[in-house]
């Protein structure tokens, strides 16, 4: 049966291998110089105090640019690739190639030979899989030292232990859906939709950011009332480091968040010139100095009035940052592989029991 096994299975993992090998043949030398680039900028920065630049200058190219984009979302799509061409033709194509019932006639089980079919596949998933989240591992480690963003969900997605989760679940539940409907086109339609909808809609933006309790943080409404939106202080947590934000809400100083439809009637201010009228969407400006020559930080949202910030401030209002610090990374990293993990047992059962029970 290992035999039938392999001489069924050796091609895809031979394509498997050789995409590998291409991936590999980019990622090493371009991880090399990325690094080597990185090491030799911050080895003269100090002397021309320009570290602080680093982040902002360095692979800035097009061609250096683009690779370190493409590259990670490209990366996203791997698992789903797996569940794809490797999960739903698995048994799909057995029954549509009726080859299940000439095994099952040379006094094969039926759980035996699904058994061994599962343990060669999602074996051969998380070593593919592992291979590509190591090396994709290693070559983001200068993007990591630069921008502080691994808990961004295109690189939380992309390193570490989680993509591995990600394809085993992938391709369990691609040969779940090829067993049950036994059309290739089908499952394969039905498994992207949900590959996609769990793995980059759901967990990323529903379920990961409540793992553990978030941390919060609370700074003055002034110090976010510039036209980019991003806090300026310097003691903000939550720019220090690969943080994941939970929340961001303004809230009182018995903290009751503020409604921005129906503010306080005496900050209510008129729009000043060059503000453009009240979007619907969330907006910040500095308007121009009033007599006294103080700026007056105007916001507005969701189709509220526009409020003076300097007086929700003079009433206790604060900006409430709820965030999960960069230090649960890898607990988070954990986390979401067990969850996936977990996940995949149920359609790994659920094949079971189609095979198992129902007609061939």
């Amino acid at each position: 049966m290992n035999w039938l096994a392999w001489r069924q299975h050796r091609k895809q993992f031979m394509v498997a291998g050789i995409f590998l090998a291409l991936f590999a043949a980019l990622m090493i030398p371009t991880g090399l110089h990325y690094w080597h680039t990185y090491q030799h900028a911050l080895a003269t920065c100090g002397n021309t105090n320009t570290c602080s630049q680093v982040s902002g200058e360095l692979f800035q190219g097009n061609g250096d640019g683009l690779i370190l984009h493409l590259v990670p979302v490209s990366f996203l799509f791997i698992p789903i690739v797996l569940g794809l061409f490797w999960g739903v033709p698995l048994l799909a194509r057995e029954y549509t190639d009726g080859t299940n019932k000439l095994v099952w006639t040379q006094s094969v089980s039926r759980k035996r030979w699904l058994t061994v079919k599962l343990i060669w596949v999602i074996l051969g998933t998380v070593i593919i899989a592992g291979a590509f989240a190591a090396l994709m591992t290693w070559w983001s480690k200068t993007n990591n030292a630069i921008n502080l963003n691994r808990f961004h969900e295109i690189f939380f997605n992309t390193q570490g232990i989680a993509p591995v989760a990600y394809s085993v679940f992938a391709v369990s539940l691609g040969i779940a859906l090829g067993a049950w409907f036994r059309r290739t086109m089908v499952a394969l339609g039905i498994t992207l939709v949900l590959l996609i909808a769990i793995v980059l809609v759901v967990v990323p933006n529903f379920i990961r950011p409540h793992y553990e309790t978030p941390v919060s943080y609370k700074m003055s409404l002034l110090n976010n009332s510039k036209i980019n939106g991003a806090p300026t202080n310097s003691n903000d947590p939550t720019t220090n480091g690969a943080t994941l934000i939970v929340s961001q809400t303004t809230v009182s100083s018995q903290n009751q968040p503020l409604d921005w439809a129906n503010p306080p009637k005496q900050c209510i201010v008129t729009s000043p010139p060059g503000f453009g009228g009240i979007p619907s969407g969330h907006s910040k400006a500095v308007a121009a100095p009033t007599g006294n020559g103080t700026p007056e930080a105007i916001d507005s949202q969701n189709g509220g009035p526009a409020v003076s910030l300097n007086c929700l401030s003079s009433l206790g209002y604060q900006q409430e940052t709820q965030y999960q610090p960069s230090y649960r990374y890898w607990d988070f990293q954990r986390i979401e592989t067990a969850l996936y993990l977990i996940l995949a047992v149920i359609p790994i059962g659920a094949t079971y029991w189609l095979v198992l029970r129902r007609d061939a």
